[in-house]
């Protein structure tokens, strides 16, 4: 029993001792209002306290110090000031009048200042945006991005870095890690935040982002590159492969054919009845025309060329599999995917088992 109360007292202490951050301030305009304090999370906003102003309209928060940069919001009906605070922010002082919080006097925090700046600045494109003068949108856009990436340079591990490349309007980024211009100032602050805080689910998403950015530009690369050795008289990117004996077949050696290009795998879920559809397919119409060229992406080599062992039409396989430059070039996101290309190699476009048919009966009638 003692041991318990000892746990519980322990525990208690521990929570006591916890490192607390305040919030405090006033706010004229707004005797007897109701101010909140809210978090502002990755994927939603959690209210974590309310306060009614006094007389003077004063409030104060206390709440535990985050270990790593974080965002809350000091509330007014619906407007609000972000307030950014880390493990070494122990007091933000907000002066503000409820008739505008976007201008609202910080102490104590040079990070909630410069989203404020932030903030502000994006208030007015968007002003601009609705008055419609593309120029001076244009001419506003430019300086906007311009000191988000200041703030970047300035020190790519604080809030106000990760604030600035994560703005948005109407859901869209100003800055975004898809695009070459923007994708360094991403690539800094994920740097940063993974080096200072690695276990961070914050610093976990931005890492992933511009994973998925560099790999997109460098598959964007892949396909141009492809595109310029590759294409045909005919205009479209060849295929070469080899198939189940090791000889290189090529797409554009069956030009003057009706051609199905089927991308696929063995090791699909689906696999046996797609191989029905094509045998029954080739059955129907290869003797009016129509020839299959077959794209495997089967990591297992072994299944591959047991399951093709008795097929009539031409299958080649990418030892690359999912990481073939022929899906990226061809823009292929889920297998199986069909293309149809006319005796003259024009690529008709893009079909599924429940239309291909029915136009491969026209082009061959």
């Amino acid at each position: 029993m003692k041991k318990g109360l000892f746990f519980i007292v322990a525990i208690a202490l521990l929570v006591a001792c916890a490192p607390k951050s305040n919030i405090s301030g006033s706010m004229s305009d707004a005797e007897g209002k109701t101010i909140y304090l809210e978090h502002t999370g990755l994927t939603a906003t959690t209210l974590l306290d309310s306060a009614k102003l006094d007389a003077k309209g004063g409030f104060k928060f206390e709440i535990e110090t985050p270990q790593y940069p974080d965002f809350y919001r000091i509330r007014l009906n619906n407007q609000f000031v972000v307030v950014a605070l880390d493990s070494a922010t122990k007091s933000v002082g907000i002066v503000a009048s409820a008739k505008d919080l976007n201008n609202a006097t910080i102490e104590g925090s040079e990070a909630s200042l410069e989203i404020q700046r932030l903030r502000n600045s994006n208030f007015e494109l968007q002003r601009a945006a609705m008055e419609g003068d593309t120029a001076k949108v244009a001419q506003m856009l430019t300086a906007h991005k311009r000191l988000g990436q200041e703030i970047v340079l300035a020190n790519p591990r604080s809030a106000a870095a990760y604030y600035a490349i994560n703005q948005t309007i109407n859901g869209a980024y100003y800055m975004t890690p898809y695009s070459k211009e923007d994708l360094p100032f991403w690539n800094a602050v994920a740097t940063a935040w993974d080096l200072h805080y690695a276990e961070y689910d914050r610093a976990k998403e931005l890492k992933q982002s511009v994973l998925l950015a560099i790999g997109q530009q460098k598959a964007s690369q892949i396909s141009a590159e492809n595109i310029i050795e590759n294409v045909t008289e005919e205009g479209f990117i060849d295929i070469v492969l080899p198939n189940r004996i090791g000889e290189t077949t090529k797409l554009s050696s069956l030009v003057g054919s009706i051609i199905l290009v089927d991308f696929s795998a063995y090791a699909m879920e689906q696999a046996s009845a797609h191989t029905l559809f094509l045998r029954e397919l080739y059955a129907t119409y290869h003797e009016l025309g129509l020839e299959i060229y077959q794209i495997s992406f089967d990591a297992d080599k072994l299944l591959w060329l047991e399951q093709t062992r008795n097929i009539p039409w031409v299958c080649v396989r990418d030892e690359a599999s999912i990481q073939s430059k022929y899906l990226i070039t061809y823009n292929i996101s889920e297998l199986p995917t069909f293309f149809l290309m006319d005796k003259e190699g024009n690529i008709l476009g893009r079909y599924n088992h429940e239309n291909v048919e029915k136009e491969i009966n026209r082009l061959t009638k």
